[in-house]
Parts: structure tokens; sequence; C-alpha cells
């Protein structure tokens, strides 16, 4: 599966995007609502002792007297209390309270009886005289004042500035996430545009450049000078680097390709004339090299009217190297012949020439007949070459010539033999090249003998001869003997 770099850091980003801000937020809430607290319960404080030294300021009160009570509660809602409510205790024990005024919603005190209590006795030995409950959750502060041994007050108020604050801060924090989910979007969509909009583009010119256009470069704005321009400044250097050695290589290539034109004219000046009628034989050849030059040779040599020599080699290799090994061959025949047309001599003598001069390092397959019009015999002679096939006409039948030695130039010493055969006219030979195994024709079997029949070449024939089709890539000869 293909894995995309920006995909990754995209997860990646938006995963600390989101903890990051996660973090910042909470630890702001966390350290804003303990610091709103703490001004909560200071504030609280506070406003006890404000609304107690009120109190303490209207002296005694006797709540049996209506004039006072509604002057006391008058005194009480001008001091901004409206929740509140006054309870007298009806025994000391504080067991049974009754209710002398109320107004408003009446505060709810967890365990009223005992705080009572504690206040009364607190009264007596610190002389406090109020007790505050605080409800953190929504910043409502729960009161009770001492005003006499059994009577007292009991008040709710509501810090709304608290609640105004709490409220800021929701708003402030939501204002916070989305200004860091902004800024980091933004901030992402500018790490997009300057890095990977550079990148899309570098990958645009390299997949341009595999097309085979070398002439595609990176163009944006460089002025940045960061290391991406660098990159693509080393990249179009590169390019360059490329295109000049692609137009030299395309240079040299035709330089070589002008030599190797040249060289096969000059390997085809080894070869026979062209034409299909010599002395004692007509011949059908195909010479197919898979390059311009090969390692394959052949020719037909007329030494008199009544000799008349067929030689085949195939050097080991393709291109130049063989190639030049052929024309060694070929020199070095040449020379033998001059002294003797004895086909294993021949073989002898070539076969330590080439060694001495190649070292074994390379090395060629051969083949020689000697045709000779008295008495109608071919002498033939194999250095390691593939097997030949001898059709005889009269009798109707194949047979395959082996090697009669080993090949070419490796330095072994044993003597090349030579077979002596008996030839009669309308006999053929086929000799061909390794690679003419490929050929869909089996060299056994009625087919092939078909296709030796009804080939217009042989021994003493009048007719002229046909080219005929083969498939094989180098040579491929039809020698009719």
């Amino acid at each position: 599966m293909k894995k995309s770099l920006r995909l990754q850091i995209i997860v990646i980003y938006t995963i600390l995007t989101v903890v990051n801000l996660t973090f910042v937020a909470v630890m702001i809430f966390e350290n804003q609502t303990d610091l709103l607290i703490s001004n909560f319960t200071l504030e609280s404080d506070r406003v006890a002792r404000e609304i107690l030294k009120k109190i303490e300021s209207y002296g005694n009160i006797n709540f049996e007297n209506s004039s006072q009570t509604d002057e006391f509660q008058t005194k009480l809602l001008s001091i901004g209390l409206t929740n509140f409510s006054v309870i007298a205790a009806e025994d000391n024990s504080l067991e049974k309270t009754r209710t002398l005024l109320s107004n408003g919603a009446t505060a709810t005190i967890s365990d009223l009886k005992t705080k009572l209590t504690n206040m009364s006795n607190a009264k007596a030995a610190l002389n406090t005289s109020y007790d505050i409950e605080l409800d953190t959750d929504h910043f409502i502060v729960n009161l009770i004042f001492y005003l006499n041994p059994k009577t007292f007050l009991i008040s709710q108020i509501k810090m709304k500035e608290m609640v105004d604050r709490l409220r800021s801060l929701y708003i402030q924090l939501g204002l916070l996430l989305i200004w860091g989910f902004a800024f980091h979007i933004l901030f992402g969509i500018f790490l997009y545009r300057k890095i990977f909009v550079r990148l899309f583009l570098l990958k645009e010119v390299s997949e341009t450049m595999a097309t085979g256009n070398l002439n595609a470069r990176i163009s944006w704005n460089a002025s940045a000078h960061d290391e991406l321009d660098v990159l693509g400044n080393t990249f179009n250097g590169m390019a360059e680097q490329i295109s000049s050695q692609f137009d030299t290589l395309k240079l040299k290539n035709a330089q070589i390709q002008t030599e190797l034109e040249i060289g096969k004219n000059v390997q085809e000046c080894f070869l026979p004339e062209k034409r299909k009628t010599f002395n004692l034989i007509n011949v059908e050849i195909i010479y197919q090299p898979m390059r311009e030059v090969s390692g394959d040779i052949y020719d037909i040599i007329e030494i008199s009217d009544t000799r008349t020599a067929f030689f085949l080699a195939d050097a080991t290799g393709h291109g130049v190297s063989a190639a030049l090994i052929t024309s060694i061959i070929h020199y070095n025949v040449e020379n033998i012949m001059k002294e003797t047309v004895n086909p294993a001599h021949i073989f002898n003598r070539l076969s330590d020439n080439l060694f001495e001069t190649l070292q074994g390092t390379f090395f060629a397959t051969g083949i020689f007949i000697l045709f000779e019009k008295e008495g109608g015999y071919a002498y033939f002679c194999s250095a390691g070459h593939n097997p030949i096939y001898y059709y005889r006409k009269e009798q109707n039948k194949i047979v395959v010539l082996e090697s009669t030695g080993f090949v070419l130039g490796i330095g072994i010493p044993d003597e090349y033999s030579v077979l002596k055969i008996k030839t009669s006219p309308g006999d053929k030979i086929l000799v061909y090249n390794r690679l003419a195994d490929k050929s869909p024709v089996s060299r056994t079997g009625s087919k092939f003998l078909y296709f030796l029949e009804n080939r217009n070449f042989g021994i003493g024939t009048s007719r002229p001869p046909r080219r005929v089709g083969c498939t094989s890539e180098k040579i491929r000869c039809l020698k009719s003997l």
C-alpha cells in the first residue's frame, strides 16, 4: 500500500494541534477557576463581615414588635439582601425553631441545628457572630448571623460577579480554541505552500524527465534561498548535467554506429561474392547477423577447376570483439591455404595460431569441407561445430556428420581428423550455426527430409537455386554439394 507523507504529516499535525490546544485550555481553565474560587471565598467573607457590621449597627431588635420587624426587613433589603429569614429557637436545646421573618427564597443550610449550636458556643467563646457555607459550583453563599442567643438570621446571596466572570472565562476559552485552530490551519496552509507545493512540482518535473523530456526544469520563486530552493537549484543543475551527458552519448553513439557500419562493410569484404553457382557446387545462403558486425564468417574458395573448399567459423561473443576474431581467422586461413588444402592441417595450424594470439581468451568453432571432382569425394573436418546434415539423394536418407575435433584456439594439442565422403550429383548438405536450433523445422523425420528434397541445390545440379527463408538470427547456410 502506497503511503503518503503528506497524509502522515496532516494526521500528526492535527493530533498535536488538538493535544496542544486541549492542554492549554485545561491548564488555563483550572488556573482561572482556582483563582475564581479563591476570590469567591475571600469576597464571600468580606460581604459577610459588611453585613454583620450593618446588622450590629441596628442594635437589638424586638421581633415581637411588628414595626421594628418591618424596619429591620427594610434595612436588610437596603443593603442588598433579598433572600433571608429570621428564625428563633423555642428552647435552649435549639431543637425547635420558628420563623419570625422571611423574604424571598429560603436558604437551604445543611445540618442547621449543629451550625446554630456551634455558633452559640463560638459566640460565647470567640465572639464569632456568623457562619458561611459556600456553593462553589453555583457561586452561592449561605450565611447564618447570630442576633441573640435564640435568634438567627439566615440569608442566601448569589455572587453574580463571579458567575459573570466564569461566563467570561468560557467565552475567552472558546475564542482561544477558535483562534488556536485557525492559527494552526493557517500555519498548515503556509507549510503546504512552502513545502509540499514545491515538492509536488519537483515530482512532476522528475516524471516529465522520466518520459524522455530532458529539457524539463523546475521553476518557482526562489527568493527565500531556503533548503528547498537549494534543492531546486541542485535538481536543475543535475538535469543540465544529464541533458549534456545525454547529448554527448547521442553523439558518441552516432559515431559508434558510423564506425559499426564501416566495420560491417569491411567484414562483408571477407565474404565471398554473391553468386550461387561455383565449381562443383551450387549454394543457397542466408546471412543475417544480430548486429552490424558479428562473430560469424564463411567463405567459398575455388582452388582450381577440380577443387572447391567451403569454410565456416563462429567466434565466441558478439559485436566488435567477435568480428575482430573473424578477421584474424580469415587472415590465417588465407595464409595457411597457400601451403596446404588438407582440412585437418588447416584446422591444426589455425587452432595453434589463435591460441598463440589470443591466449585462450577467445575461441571459435568451424567447419571445413574440401570438394574434389576426381573420384567425387568430399573431405569433411569439424572443430566443435554443430552437426551437419548430409542428404543422400539416391538412398533418400539423411546422414548426421558430427564434430571431428575440439574447438579452435583453446590450446588442446589433439590432431583433427578428416571424414572422406563419397558424393553423388543431387546430394545436399545443410550447414548452420548454433542458433539454427530455433528453427521450427525439425531436423529429424519426414518434414525435414521433405525440406531437403525440395530445395533447388545439390551436387552436380544444373537448375538455378532458389532463395529459402529461415528463422535463425545469425548465419544460416544451406550448402549444396
